[in-house]
C-alpha cells in the first residue's frame, strides 16, 4: 500500500468500500434533478446569447431595420453591404462578450468542482448537490431581474460567475456520476446508468431546445428567463426532499450525530484546544490543507505512481480531446444561424437546437445498448469520434438551410465519446474513489470549456467576415486527434487489467 497515498487520504476517507446502497427507484431522483437543471441551463444559454445580440443591435445601430427583417430579404452574404457590415460588427461584439461570459463561468467553477466531487465522498451526494443547485438558483434569479430591468450586459458576467460558483452544470454532474458509481457495480452496468444518466441531461436539452424559441418570440426575454429560474426553484425542491442520500453514512471533520463513534461536546472542545483529533491520536489538520489534500486527491491518478498511470494519463488526454471537439460549438452555432446567409428566426435555432441534442443525446445514446453488445468502449468511442469529426466538416462548408440540418444527422453517435471515456476512467477506479475522479474530471472539462470558449470564439471573430466555418474544421481537428489516442490506448490496455481495482 502506497503510504503517502494513505496519508493524503486519511480526512478523506470513505464512507463505504463498496457499492454504498442497493438501487432502489428512488435514487432516479437524480436523474429528475439533472434533468430539470439542463432544462434551465440549456434554456438559459440559448436565450442570452440571443438576448445579447438584440441588445447590442439595439445599442449600435437603433435606426437599423435589417435585425427585425422577418422574410431575411437583406440576409444575402454580400461583404460590401450595409446589413452585411452591420450584422458582422453584432456578431463579433456578441462573441466577445460570450467569450468574457465563459471566462466568468469557468473560473469560479473549475475551482470548486475540483473538490466537489471529493467533498462529496466526505459529506455526502445529496448536500453537495443542494448547495450546487442553490448557487446556480441565485445566479439565475439575478438574472431575470438584470433582464427585468434592462441591466448593462456586462452585469451578465457577474450573474454568470455566481451561478457557476458551486461548479454549475458541471459540478452537478461530477456529483450525479459518482452517485450513479454508488448505486452500480463496476463493469457494463455502470457504463450504461453512465450513458443513460447523459440521456437524461439530453432529453432536458433538447426540450428546451424545441421550447425557447416559442417561449422567446411569444413572452419576450425576461419570462424566457423566469422559466429557467423556476425549473431551478423545482430542483432545489427535488434534491433537498425527495432524493435519498447514496452513500450509507456521512461524516464531517467532527460529525457528533455517527452513532458508531459518537462524540461529545467536551471532546469537540477539548480537540480544537489541543489541535489534536482524538479519534485518531494524530495532529489536526486546518482547514486549507484538508482542502489542498482533496484537491490533490482530484489529481493523484495523473501524477502518483502506479501500474495504470500511463493509461489514466491516455484517457484523461482522450477526454480533452473529444471535449475540445464539441464543448462551447452550440453558442458559436447561434451566432453561426444568426449570421447571412441563414438568418435563422429563434424558433428555427431552438428547432435545430432540439434536433441536434435529441439525435446525439437521445437518439444516440438510446443505441448504447445495442452498439455494446458488439463493441468494447473504446471501439465506440471511435465510431463515435468519427460521426463528430464528418458532421463538424459538413457543417463548415454548409451554405443553405437543407445542408445544416443535414449536420445533426451526421453528428448521431458525435456525444458517445464522453460518456464511453468516463465509463473507462471509472472502472480503472477504487469504489471509494469514483467522487474524486469526477470531480478531477469537472475541473478538466471546465478548464476545457474556458479554452474552447475563448480561443475557438477568437478565431471566430477574425474568420467571419472570410470564411465563416473555420472554426468547425478546428473541431473536428480535435475529433481526429482523439481518434489518434484511442488507438494508442487500444493497443496499450491489455498491459494491465481493469477489473483488477486497487483499494490503496
Amino acid at each position: 500500500m502506497d503510504t503517502d497515498l494513505e496519508h493524503t487520504m486519511d480526512e478523506s476517507e470513505p464512507l463505504t468500500r463498496g457499492p454504498t446502497v442497493r438501487y432502489r427507484p428512488r435514487h432516479l431522483f437524480i436523474a429528475v434533478a439533472l434533468l430539470l437543471l439542463s432544462l434551465a441551463f440549456e434554456l438559459y444559454g440559448l436565450f442570452i446569447t440571443q438576448y445579447v445580440y438584440d441588445s447590442t443591435a439595439a445599442k449600435l445601430f437603433p435606426n437599423s431595420t435589417i435585425f427585425n427583417d422577418k422574410h431575411q430579404s437583406m440576409c444575402k452574404v454580400n461583404k460590401s453591404s450595409e446589413s452585411f457590415r452591420e450584422r458582422t460588427i453584432v456578431q463579433q461584439t456578441t462573441a466577445k462578450w460570450d467569450m468574457y461570459k465563459s471566462i466568468a463561468e469557468a473560473v469560479p467553477a473549475v475551482i470548486t468542482s475540483s473538490i466537489l466531487g471529493s467533498i462529496s465522498d466526505r459529506y455526502g451526494r445529496r448536500k453537495a448537490l443542494t448547495v450546487n443547485l442553490a448557487l446556480t438558483f441565485l445566479g439565475m434569479l439575478f438574472t431575470t431581474i438584470g433582464i427585468k430591468c434592462s441591466f448593462n450586459i456586462y452585469f451578465f458576467l457577474l450573474f454568470a460567475a455566481i451561478k457557476n460558483m458551486a461548479g454549475g452544470i458541471y459540478g452537478a454532474m461530477c456529483i450525479g456520476f459518482a452517485y450513479v458509481s454508488d448505486i452500480t457495480e463496476s463493469g457494463t452496468t455502470r457504463s450504461l446508468f453512465i450513458t443513460l444518466f447523459e440521456a437524461s441531461i439530453g432529453i432536458g436539452m433538447t426540450v428546451s431546445g424545441l421550447v425557447s424559441g416559442y417561449i422567446i418570440e411569444q413572452f419576450g426575454f425576461f419570462y424566457t428567463s423566469l422559466c429557467s429560474f423556476l425549473l431551478l426553484f423545482i430542483a432545489v425542491v427535488v434534491a433537498v426532499f425527495l432524493l435519498p442520500e447514496s452513500l450509507t453514512s456521512t461524516v464531517g471533520f467532527i460529525h457528533s450525530t455517527n452513532v458508531q463513534s459518537p462524540i461529545n461536546t467536551a471532546a469537540v472542545r477539548n480537540t480544537e484546544a489541543s489541535g489534536i483529533d482524538n479519534r485518531t491520536n494524530a495532529p489536526r489538520r486546518n482547514t486549507c490543507t484538508v482542502i489542498c489534500d482533496t484537491v490533490k486527491a482530484s489529481f493523484e491518478f495523473y501524477f502518483r505512481s502506479s501500474e495504470k498511470r500511463l493509461a489514466y494519463i491516455v484517457c484523461v488526454s482522450i477526454f480533452v480531446s473529444a471535449c475540445f471537439s464539441r464543448l462551447g460549438k452550440e453558442r458559436i452555432e447561434i451566432l453561426y444561424a444568426l449570421n447571412a446567409p441563414f438568418c435563422w428566426s429563434a424558433v428555427k435555432i431552438g428547432h435545430f437546437t432540439s434536433i441536434s441534442v435529441a439525435s446525439s443525446m437521445v437518439v444516440g445514446i438510446a443505441a448504447i445498448k445495442l452498439l455494446q453488445r458488439f463493441f468494447v468502449e473504446d471501439t465506440i468511442a471511435i465510431l463515435s469520434a468519427i460521426s463528430n469529426a464528418s458532421s463538424c466538416i459538413l457543417e463548415s462548408i454548409a451554405f443553405n438551410d437543407p445542408t445544416l440540418f443535414l449536420v445533426p444527422l451526421l453528428a448521431i453517435f458525435g456525444l458517445l465519446i464522453i460518456p464511453m471515456v468516463r465509463a473507462i476512467l471509472s472502472k480503472m477506479t477504487p469504489p471509494h474513489k469514483q467522487g474524486a475522479l469526477f470531480a478531477g474530471v469537472a475541473a478538466v472539462e471546465i478548464c476545457v470549456s474556458m479554452t474552447t470558449n475563448v480561443v475557438l470564439k477568437i478565431i471566430y471573430i477574425n474568420t467571419v467576415k472570410t470564411f465563416r466555418g473555420t472554426v468547425f474544421f478546428v473541431y473536428a481537428s480535435f475529433s481526429m486527434l482523439a481518434i489518434g489516442l484511442l488507438i494508442i490506448y487500444r493497443c496499450m490496455k491489455d498491459e494491465y487489467k481493469e477489473e483488477d481495482i486497487a483499494l490503496t
